[in-house]
């Protein structure tokens, strides 16, 4: 070896050495930076000739494990998405309040049942009435507080998704430039481990709000994908889009993300039509999606049951009996019926007039299963040909019952054994003529209609049956006058789009219900548009029906006594019609509210609403189940955060384990590398006296 050599080997050695200290010692001042991964030195032989001629930096290299490390980001984005349901989920129950306090639901509920009770005592206590009719409007307050609250929740979760597609689309564009970069020192041969970190900084940014993964893509780049598959950078990067929506009810139907390509030089960006939302199984966006799409509104759905399952029991009390003294008019609301159809009912009503000592002037019992009496002008025409001193109509769908002639109030009354019923109520409560209690939407939809009964819709009504995610399994429009005219072929047509994902049809008490398949268990028919109108009352089939994404939740908004009734306590119907009586009526008659007083323990049996299961139980139980449900979700969501942010932090501990910084290592590795560069001095420092050696011999 020539001292040429030689000393060539010492310049390389501590040249090379000196960058292997400058990294120990970068190393060494991360130690504490987020996302850094620690750098390593590999050497290389120069070789001339055949001969060693010194040494040289090949690579700083970045260590670290990407199975790890794609495993953690997936982690990341499972705990994320949990997180971001436990929030929602922390409010909701502070809104939900404790179950055992008299204001929470379950107490609001056991309130109403108390003061009722409080009736049996004296009815004619004013003051009794109106404490009561305050429990049933505070009942109802509530209910309507926690639907405006839970859709406000609905709100804040979409200005979360909204912002954070902003972060993402940062974050993309970020790793594209990144990307660049990187691919172009790598072309250079220049170190490339500050630009990775950056890189996986922002990719695990991402992994937060989505469950995403990479792969190479050629010249140390990277593509980065959702877990399911969905491109967000390859060589062109991706951005999405988003908009709120600027309100937020039980019946707004939200954008999807769309994924979008994005141009570089116009900073434009192209639609793909791709939407986002169905991809994503993880990360926060889709802890936000799944409480602003599922969790809330089925919550809202079970309120709405629960509200609509207590106005249903109330109301067919009240309109069973009848205040003292008697109305002079009972109006009910649109039943959507038309006078030429068939009544529907069974069982035996009678019909009264009274005069002003509350005795009977007139009165007429309709045997509905006789034969002649078929239609609902029937009835109208033999109750009115037979009391002479009321007056029943059937106007735009509406029933209502006046007293005329000497007559100064009216009222019904059922058979004690064979009630007049239609689906399951009788005459006064199917018609709602004598409600106790009103919502903003119907509460009850068993219309009595059977499939082989004409539908009487004219007009259209367009409809979408769509998923969680805004997936639009079906969008379709009934014209009812292009298809048959009975029920059958609405719920056939009904079917013919909705199939396989569901079922529709049209149970004994009338009304329609919608049995999802599997696979499809959260989608729901929502109506875009309806402009049927039935018989020509006005009625739409929607509104007939419930069907809609404001049913059933819009049950429990506005929910209140009846105007007229809470101005005046006196007027709440408490008594029952004694046909042989003097007076037929008394103000102390404490049977209606024994009646009233009966609800606390009278069952109803409730469908399966928001995956709470249907259960016959009392609705005090009900609004037990529903708090429970939620409680148990919220509980749920804690736990599946906690579990899957402890797996994060092991994987996170492994991957320090690899990548992160050891500073005992880099301590041990300075003395080497330090050593290794005074050698190498040291080589040159003899390569000069050698030389100094020859020189002196000459």
């Amino acid at each position: 070896m020539s001292l040429n050599q030689i000393m060539n080997s010492g310049v390389t050695g501590m040249l090379s050495h000196q960058k292997a200290l400058n990294v120990t010692s970068n190393n060494i001042a991360n130690v504490q930076t987020d996302g850094y991964a620690r750098k390593t030195v590999d050497y290389s032989t120069i070789v001339l000739g055949g001969y060693g001629a010194g040494v040289d930096v090949e690579d700083v290299r970045r260590v670290t494990d990407e199975f790890i490390q794609r495993e953690l980001r997936l982690s990341t984005a499972s705990a994320e998405q949990f997180n971001a349901m436990s929030q929602i989920y922390g409010k909701l129950q502070a809104l939900l309040g404790d179950p055992s306090a008299n204001t929470s639901l379950t107490g609001k509920v056991d309130s109403i049942h108390t003061s009722f009770s409080a009736l049996t005592v004296d009815p004619t206590l004013s003051v009794s009435r109106t404490a009561a009719l305050t429990e049933l409007s505070n009942f109802g307050t509530e209910t309507n507080r926690l639907l405006t609250q839970i859709q406000s929740l609905r709100k804040e979760a979409d200005t979360h998704i909204a912002s954070e597609i902003e972060t993402v689309n940062a974050a993309i564009l970020r790793i594209h430039e990144l990307n660049k970069e990187i691919s172009s020192a790598t072309i250079s041969e220049k170190p490339t481990g500050e630009l990775e970190d950056k890189r996986d900084q922002a990719i695990d940014e991402i992994s937060k709000i989505m469950d995403v993964k990479t792969y190479p893509q050629g010249n140390n780049s990277v593509a980065v994908v959702t877990n399911a598959g969905q491109q967000l950078l390859d060589f062109t990067p991706r951005q999405l889009v988003y908009s709120p929506a600027a309100t937020v009810s039980s019946a707004t139907i939200f954008d999807q993300i769309s994924l979008n390509v994005y141009d570089e030089v116009t900073g434009t960006i192209a639609s793909t039509g791709l939407p986002l939302d169905p991809e994503l199984t993880g990360g926060s966006l889709r802890g936000w999606l799944d409480m602003r799409n599922v969790e809330l509104p089925a919550l809202a759905d079970q309120i709405g049951t629960l509200a609509a399952a207590t106005a249903e029991q109330f109301n067919a009390v009240h309109n069973a009996n009848t205040a003292v003294p008697p109305p002079a008019a009972l109006t009910g609301h649109n039943s959507g019926l038309a006078a030429a159809e068939a009544h529907g009912f069974t069982g035996e009503a009678t019909f009264y007039s009274f005069d002003a000592n509350n005795d009977i002037v007139a009165s007429y019992t309709v045997d509905f299963d006789a034969v002649g009496t078929n239609t609902l002008a029937d009835v109208v025409a033999e109750v009115n040909g037979a009391l002479g001193a009321g007056t029943l109509s059937l106007t735009n769908g509406v029933m209502s019952m006046n007293a005329t002639g000497g007559a100064t109030g009216v009222g019904i009354s059922q058979d004690a054994t064979d009630p007049a019923l239609r689906a399951g109520r009788g005459f006064s409560h199917f018609f709602g003529m004598n409600d106790l209690v009103e919502a903003r939407v119907p509460t009850n939809f068993d219309t009595g209609l059977a499939l082989g009964d004409n539908h009487s819709f004219t007009g259209t009504t367009e409809f979408s049956f769509r998923g969680p995610d805004g997936q639009v399994q079906s969008s379709f429009t009934v014209d009812f006058g292009a298809i048959g005219g009975t029920m059958a072929d609405v719920i056939n047509e009904i079917n013919a789009n909705i199939s396989p994902a569901a079922t529709a049809s049209l149970t004994a008490s009338g009304a329609i219900s919608i049995n999802n398949a599997a696979g499809y268990e959260s989608y729901k028919i929502n109506v875009v548009n309806d402009t049927s109108d039935r018989s020509g009352t006005g009625k739409y089939f929607s509104e007939m029906f419930g069907v809609g994404l404001s049913y059933p939740s819009d049950q429990a908004v506005d929910f209140s006594v009846r105007e007229d009734i809470e101005a005046s306590p006196m007027k709440m119907a408490l008594a029952e019609i004694n046909p042989t009586g003097t007076p037929a009526l008394n103000l102390s008659d404490n049977r209606g509210a024994l009646k009233f007083q009966d609800l606390s323990s009278a069952t109803n049996a409730f469908g399966t609403v928001g995956e709470l299961p249907g259960s016959v139980v009392t609705v005090a139980e009900y609004a037990a189940q529903i708090l429970a449900k939620s409680g148990l979700d919220a509980a749920r969501a804690d736990s599946l955060q906690q579990d899957r942010s402890t797996l994060a932090g092991v994987l996170n501990e492994k991957l320090q384990e690899a990548a992160g910084v050891n500073m005992d290592e880099e301590l041990a590795n300075l003395i080497v590398y330090q050593n290794a560069y005074n050698a190498a001095a040291r080589v040159i420092t003899t390569a000069r006296d050698m030389y100094d050696v020859l020189l002196n011999i000459v």
